[in-house]
């Protein structure tokens, strides 16, 4: 009887925090897989993204002339240790939610879920905007989109290069 009742103590000890865990990550959003950091001496470091935002120009589009192909354009800065603009190397995921007022958390619900990742260099140039030194994502949505409807978008970054780096904006659609 003893032992019956050990080895039910010891189970919830042992899978408690697998249980407990979840599959969020403290931000609300789902979690990614976040590969190992690699050391990068300095000064080199000091150039590595240190903080992702999402640039004001984001919002939502028709991306075709026939007004078929909807969704989010999405503009993101990443910033070094200087402040300075600087590319990032590594896996972007982004979250579209419902905008929630009067809430502390105004993230509703989640509508949209896209990851695009930006580890090969192709990639990587092909989302890069020289003009406005931030990196330009086409996020297609199937939905319809009511003109002036508050949004709320999150950004990941998750790199090998750097810890995880998050930025949340919201937006009006249309705007």
């Amino acid at each position: 009887m003893i032992d019956n009742a050990l080895r039910v103590c010891l189970c919830c000890v042992l899978a408690g925090p697998l249980l407990l865990g979840g599959c969020e990550n403290g931000t609300g959003l789902r979690a990614t897989t976040q590969p190992a950091v690699r050391k990068v001496e300095p000064p080199l470091s000091l150039l590595l993204p240190r903080e992702i935002r999402i640039h004001p120009f984001t919002g939502t589009r028709t991306f075709d002339e026939a007004g078929g192909i909807r969704g989010v354009d999405v503009r993101i800065e990443a910033v070094d240790a200087y402040g300075d603009t600087s590319k990032a190397f590594g896996e972007f995921r982004f979250e579209l939610f419902t905008y929630m007022a009067n809430s502390e958390n105004t993230r509703g619900q989640s509508l949209a879920t896209w990851d695009v990742s930006l580890m090969d260099a192709k990639a990587n140039l092909l989302h890069w905007d020289k003009i406005t030194r931030t990196y330009k994502f086409k996020l297609q949505w199937d939905q319809a989109i009511p003109v002036g409807q508050r949004f709320v978008l999150a950004a990941v970054l998750s790199s090998p290069y750097t810890e995880r780096l998050f930025a949340q904006r919201t937006f009006i659609s249309g705007q």
